[in-house]
């Protein structure tokens, strides 16, 4: 959708997708090919042979985002479904190890903590993308602790950065920074891995932090319908208006032309006209996020904020791949 529209959210199908993500939470197929996995895992090693393949757990990895859970909690649910398999227990030491140590297809680069795809499939028809950032909280202490041991302030954030799906609400493609990386910043690796990973865009949406004469140019060039909300900040607007001749393209036609709208119809009409009242799906996306798995990491270093983080996501947009083929069944 990218008309503008603001449809109703459908509760009785959110609460059948949250049950049939509960469901596949525990439909796990790692034990169909285990023994395939760890004879390849096993191949050519140096050292102790794996006893449990990637597969198992990676699912473990997923069951303990969801549930947010400790190590020692998991450790027993993940047993229960193990010894249920035919295999021996797994040691603490080993689940912990083994979780941290699971790779991950991510990048890091400068400022960036971490980037990379999330797990959706691309559509058969271009799709409208909004781009927005948020912040997660680290170590955030409750009421008690903070009186109790004078801990009034949390310990920093981290921000996720993300491309959605406005349709589905989907997760394209994140980065993560520290708080002191501006949004602006990281549109361009957003895109890149957007496009990378094969998805069609058709509309660009994002608020007055990407505002910028580069952004407009860049993805107008390559046939993106790019609806940015201009910073009114730069023109006065009352100003210009009484004052056309101020409104100059500066090297950006696409951005000055919709400068001059903003001012001939006002910015409610101008943002009915290029579907950027559907930028507010990807507050959505941030709502369904931190409903579902919290708002805080409670990892405690910077690498395992990063794991945690990406966790979130491909939890995120599992959940939302179940809804949407509920949604189109």
């Amino acid at each position: 959708m990218g008309d503008g529209s603001e449809p109703k959210r459908d509760c009785a199908l959110d609460v059948r997708a949250m049950a049939g993500f509960g469901r596949k939470l525990f439909d796990f197929d790692w034990d169909l090919t285990h023994s395939r996995d760890l004879e390849r895992m096993n191949d050519g090693k140096i050292g102790h042979p794996f006893v449990f393949s990637d597969a198992l757990i990676a699912w473990i990895v997923l069951l303990r985002t969801v549930l947010k859970t400790s190590y020692r909690l998991m450790l027993g649910i993940a047993n229960h479904f193990i010894e249920s398999s035919g295999l021996r227990p797994i040691s603490l030491t080993q689940l912990y190890d083994r979780c941290n140590s699971l790779e991950l297809d991510i990048g890091s680069d400068g400022r960036f903590l971490a980037f990379g795809r999330g797990n959706a499939r691309p559509k058969p028809h271009p799709i409208t993308v909004a781009l927005d950032a948020t912040g997660v909280s680290l170590n955030k202490y409750g009421g008690w602790l903070a009186h109790k041991w004078d801990r009034k302030k949390v310990s920093g954030w981290v921000k996720l950065h993300v491309a959605v799906d406005v349709d589905t609400d989907e997760i394209l493609a994140f980065v993560v920074t520290d708080e002191k990386v501006g949004d602006i910043s990281c549109t361009e690796r957003l895109m890149d891995l957007v496009m990378a990973a094969g998805h069609d865009v058709g509309v660009l949406l994002a608020d007055a932090g990407y505002d910028s004469k580069g952004n407009w140019n860049r993805y107008s060039r390559m046939g993106i319908r790019v609806c940015i909300n201009i910073n009114s900040t730069q023109v006065s607007e009352k100003h210009a208006a009484k004052y056309p001749s101020l409104i100059r393209s500066h090297g950006c036609v696409v951005r000055g032309n919709h400068m001059r709208r903003i001012l001939e119809v006002g910015r409610d009409q101008w943002k009915s006209e290029n579907g950027y009242n559907m930028r507010w799906k990807v507050e959505c996306t941030f709502s369904d996020l931190k409903r579902m798995l919290l708002d805080i990491l409670r990892a405690r270093t910077r690498w395992n904020c990063v794991r945690e983080t990406l966790n979130k996501v491909l939890a995120h947009n599992m959940y939302k791949n179940i809804r949407v083929g509920m949604k189109g069944a």
